[in-house]
């Protein structure tokens, strides 16, 4: 039985994507490149910071990212103000999170957007005492793919892997989870599609939140 449900962030929990193109490109504007439009940050984005500035440095004029470091350093500044920027719950799913605690499971943030954006953004749209535990870039762990953080997690919530669920929408959400030994969820509302998830060989692939409820609970 699943006890214990681990989400990730960007593109699951939340739907950041304006929120990372408005900052992203407030960085290519103040770098005299090209802004990209948002739809292209579902591409860019999953992986981390780093590679999503790379990506779309590539894009918007400088194909070999030479500038990352610098865009990097701007990017950080700017997410000051655009961590918030147009972030909404996806549909039904702050229901389901509420179910969800309600079947007495215990929920977790897994995510590599840095700690305190992550903490900030989640109880900007959530609440302060949604999730049982938030764990971001930053903590000590290493990022997904690396399995690290999804095991921290279940240890400090008193929970083995065969007792967990995993629930992403990337390649390194996929990665993580399956290594991890977990029940491992991709979704189709975030950044990649059911046919990239299909690619991952997640136990199950899920179209909507409420799907979740019907998961071995």
């Amino acid at each position: 039985m699943i006890r214990l449900v681990i989400f990730d962030l960007d593109g699951t929990t939340l739907n950041t994507l304006e929120s990372l193109a408005y900052t992203a490109n407030r960085v290519m504007k103040r770098l005299g490149l090209s802004e990209m439009p948002v739809e292209n940050f579902k591409k860019y984005a999953g992986d981390g910071t780093h590679k999503m500035l790379k990506r779309c440095l590539r894009d918007a004029g400088d194909p070999t990212a030479s500038h990352l470091e610098e865009a990097y350093d701007l990017y950080m500044e700017e997410f000051k103000t655009g961590c918030t920027y147009h972030v909404a719950a996806y549909p039904e799913m702050d229901r389901t999170l509420e179910d969800l605690r309600e079947y007495g499971v215990q929920l977790a943030i897994c995510t590599n957007k840095e700690q305190s954006y992550a903490e900030f953004v989640i109880e900007k749209i959530y609440g302060k005492n949604v999730f049982h535990y938030i764990l971001g870039r930053g903590s000590g762990y290493a990022i997904k793919p690396d399995p690290e953080g999804a095991l921290h997690i279940a240890e400090e919530l008193g929970m083995t892997p065969e007792e967990c669920m995993y629930v992403g929408d990337t390649s390194p959400d996929m990665k993580a989870g399956l290594a991890a030994g977990m029940y491992t969820v991709g979704v189709t509302w975030g950044f990649r599609t059911r046919e990239d998830l299909m690619k991952l060989n997640p136990d199950r692939i899920i179209d909507h939140p409420r799907e979740l409820l019907d998961i071995q609970m």
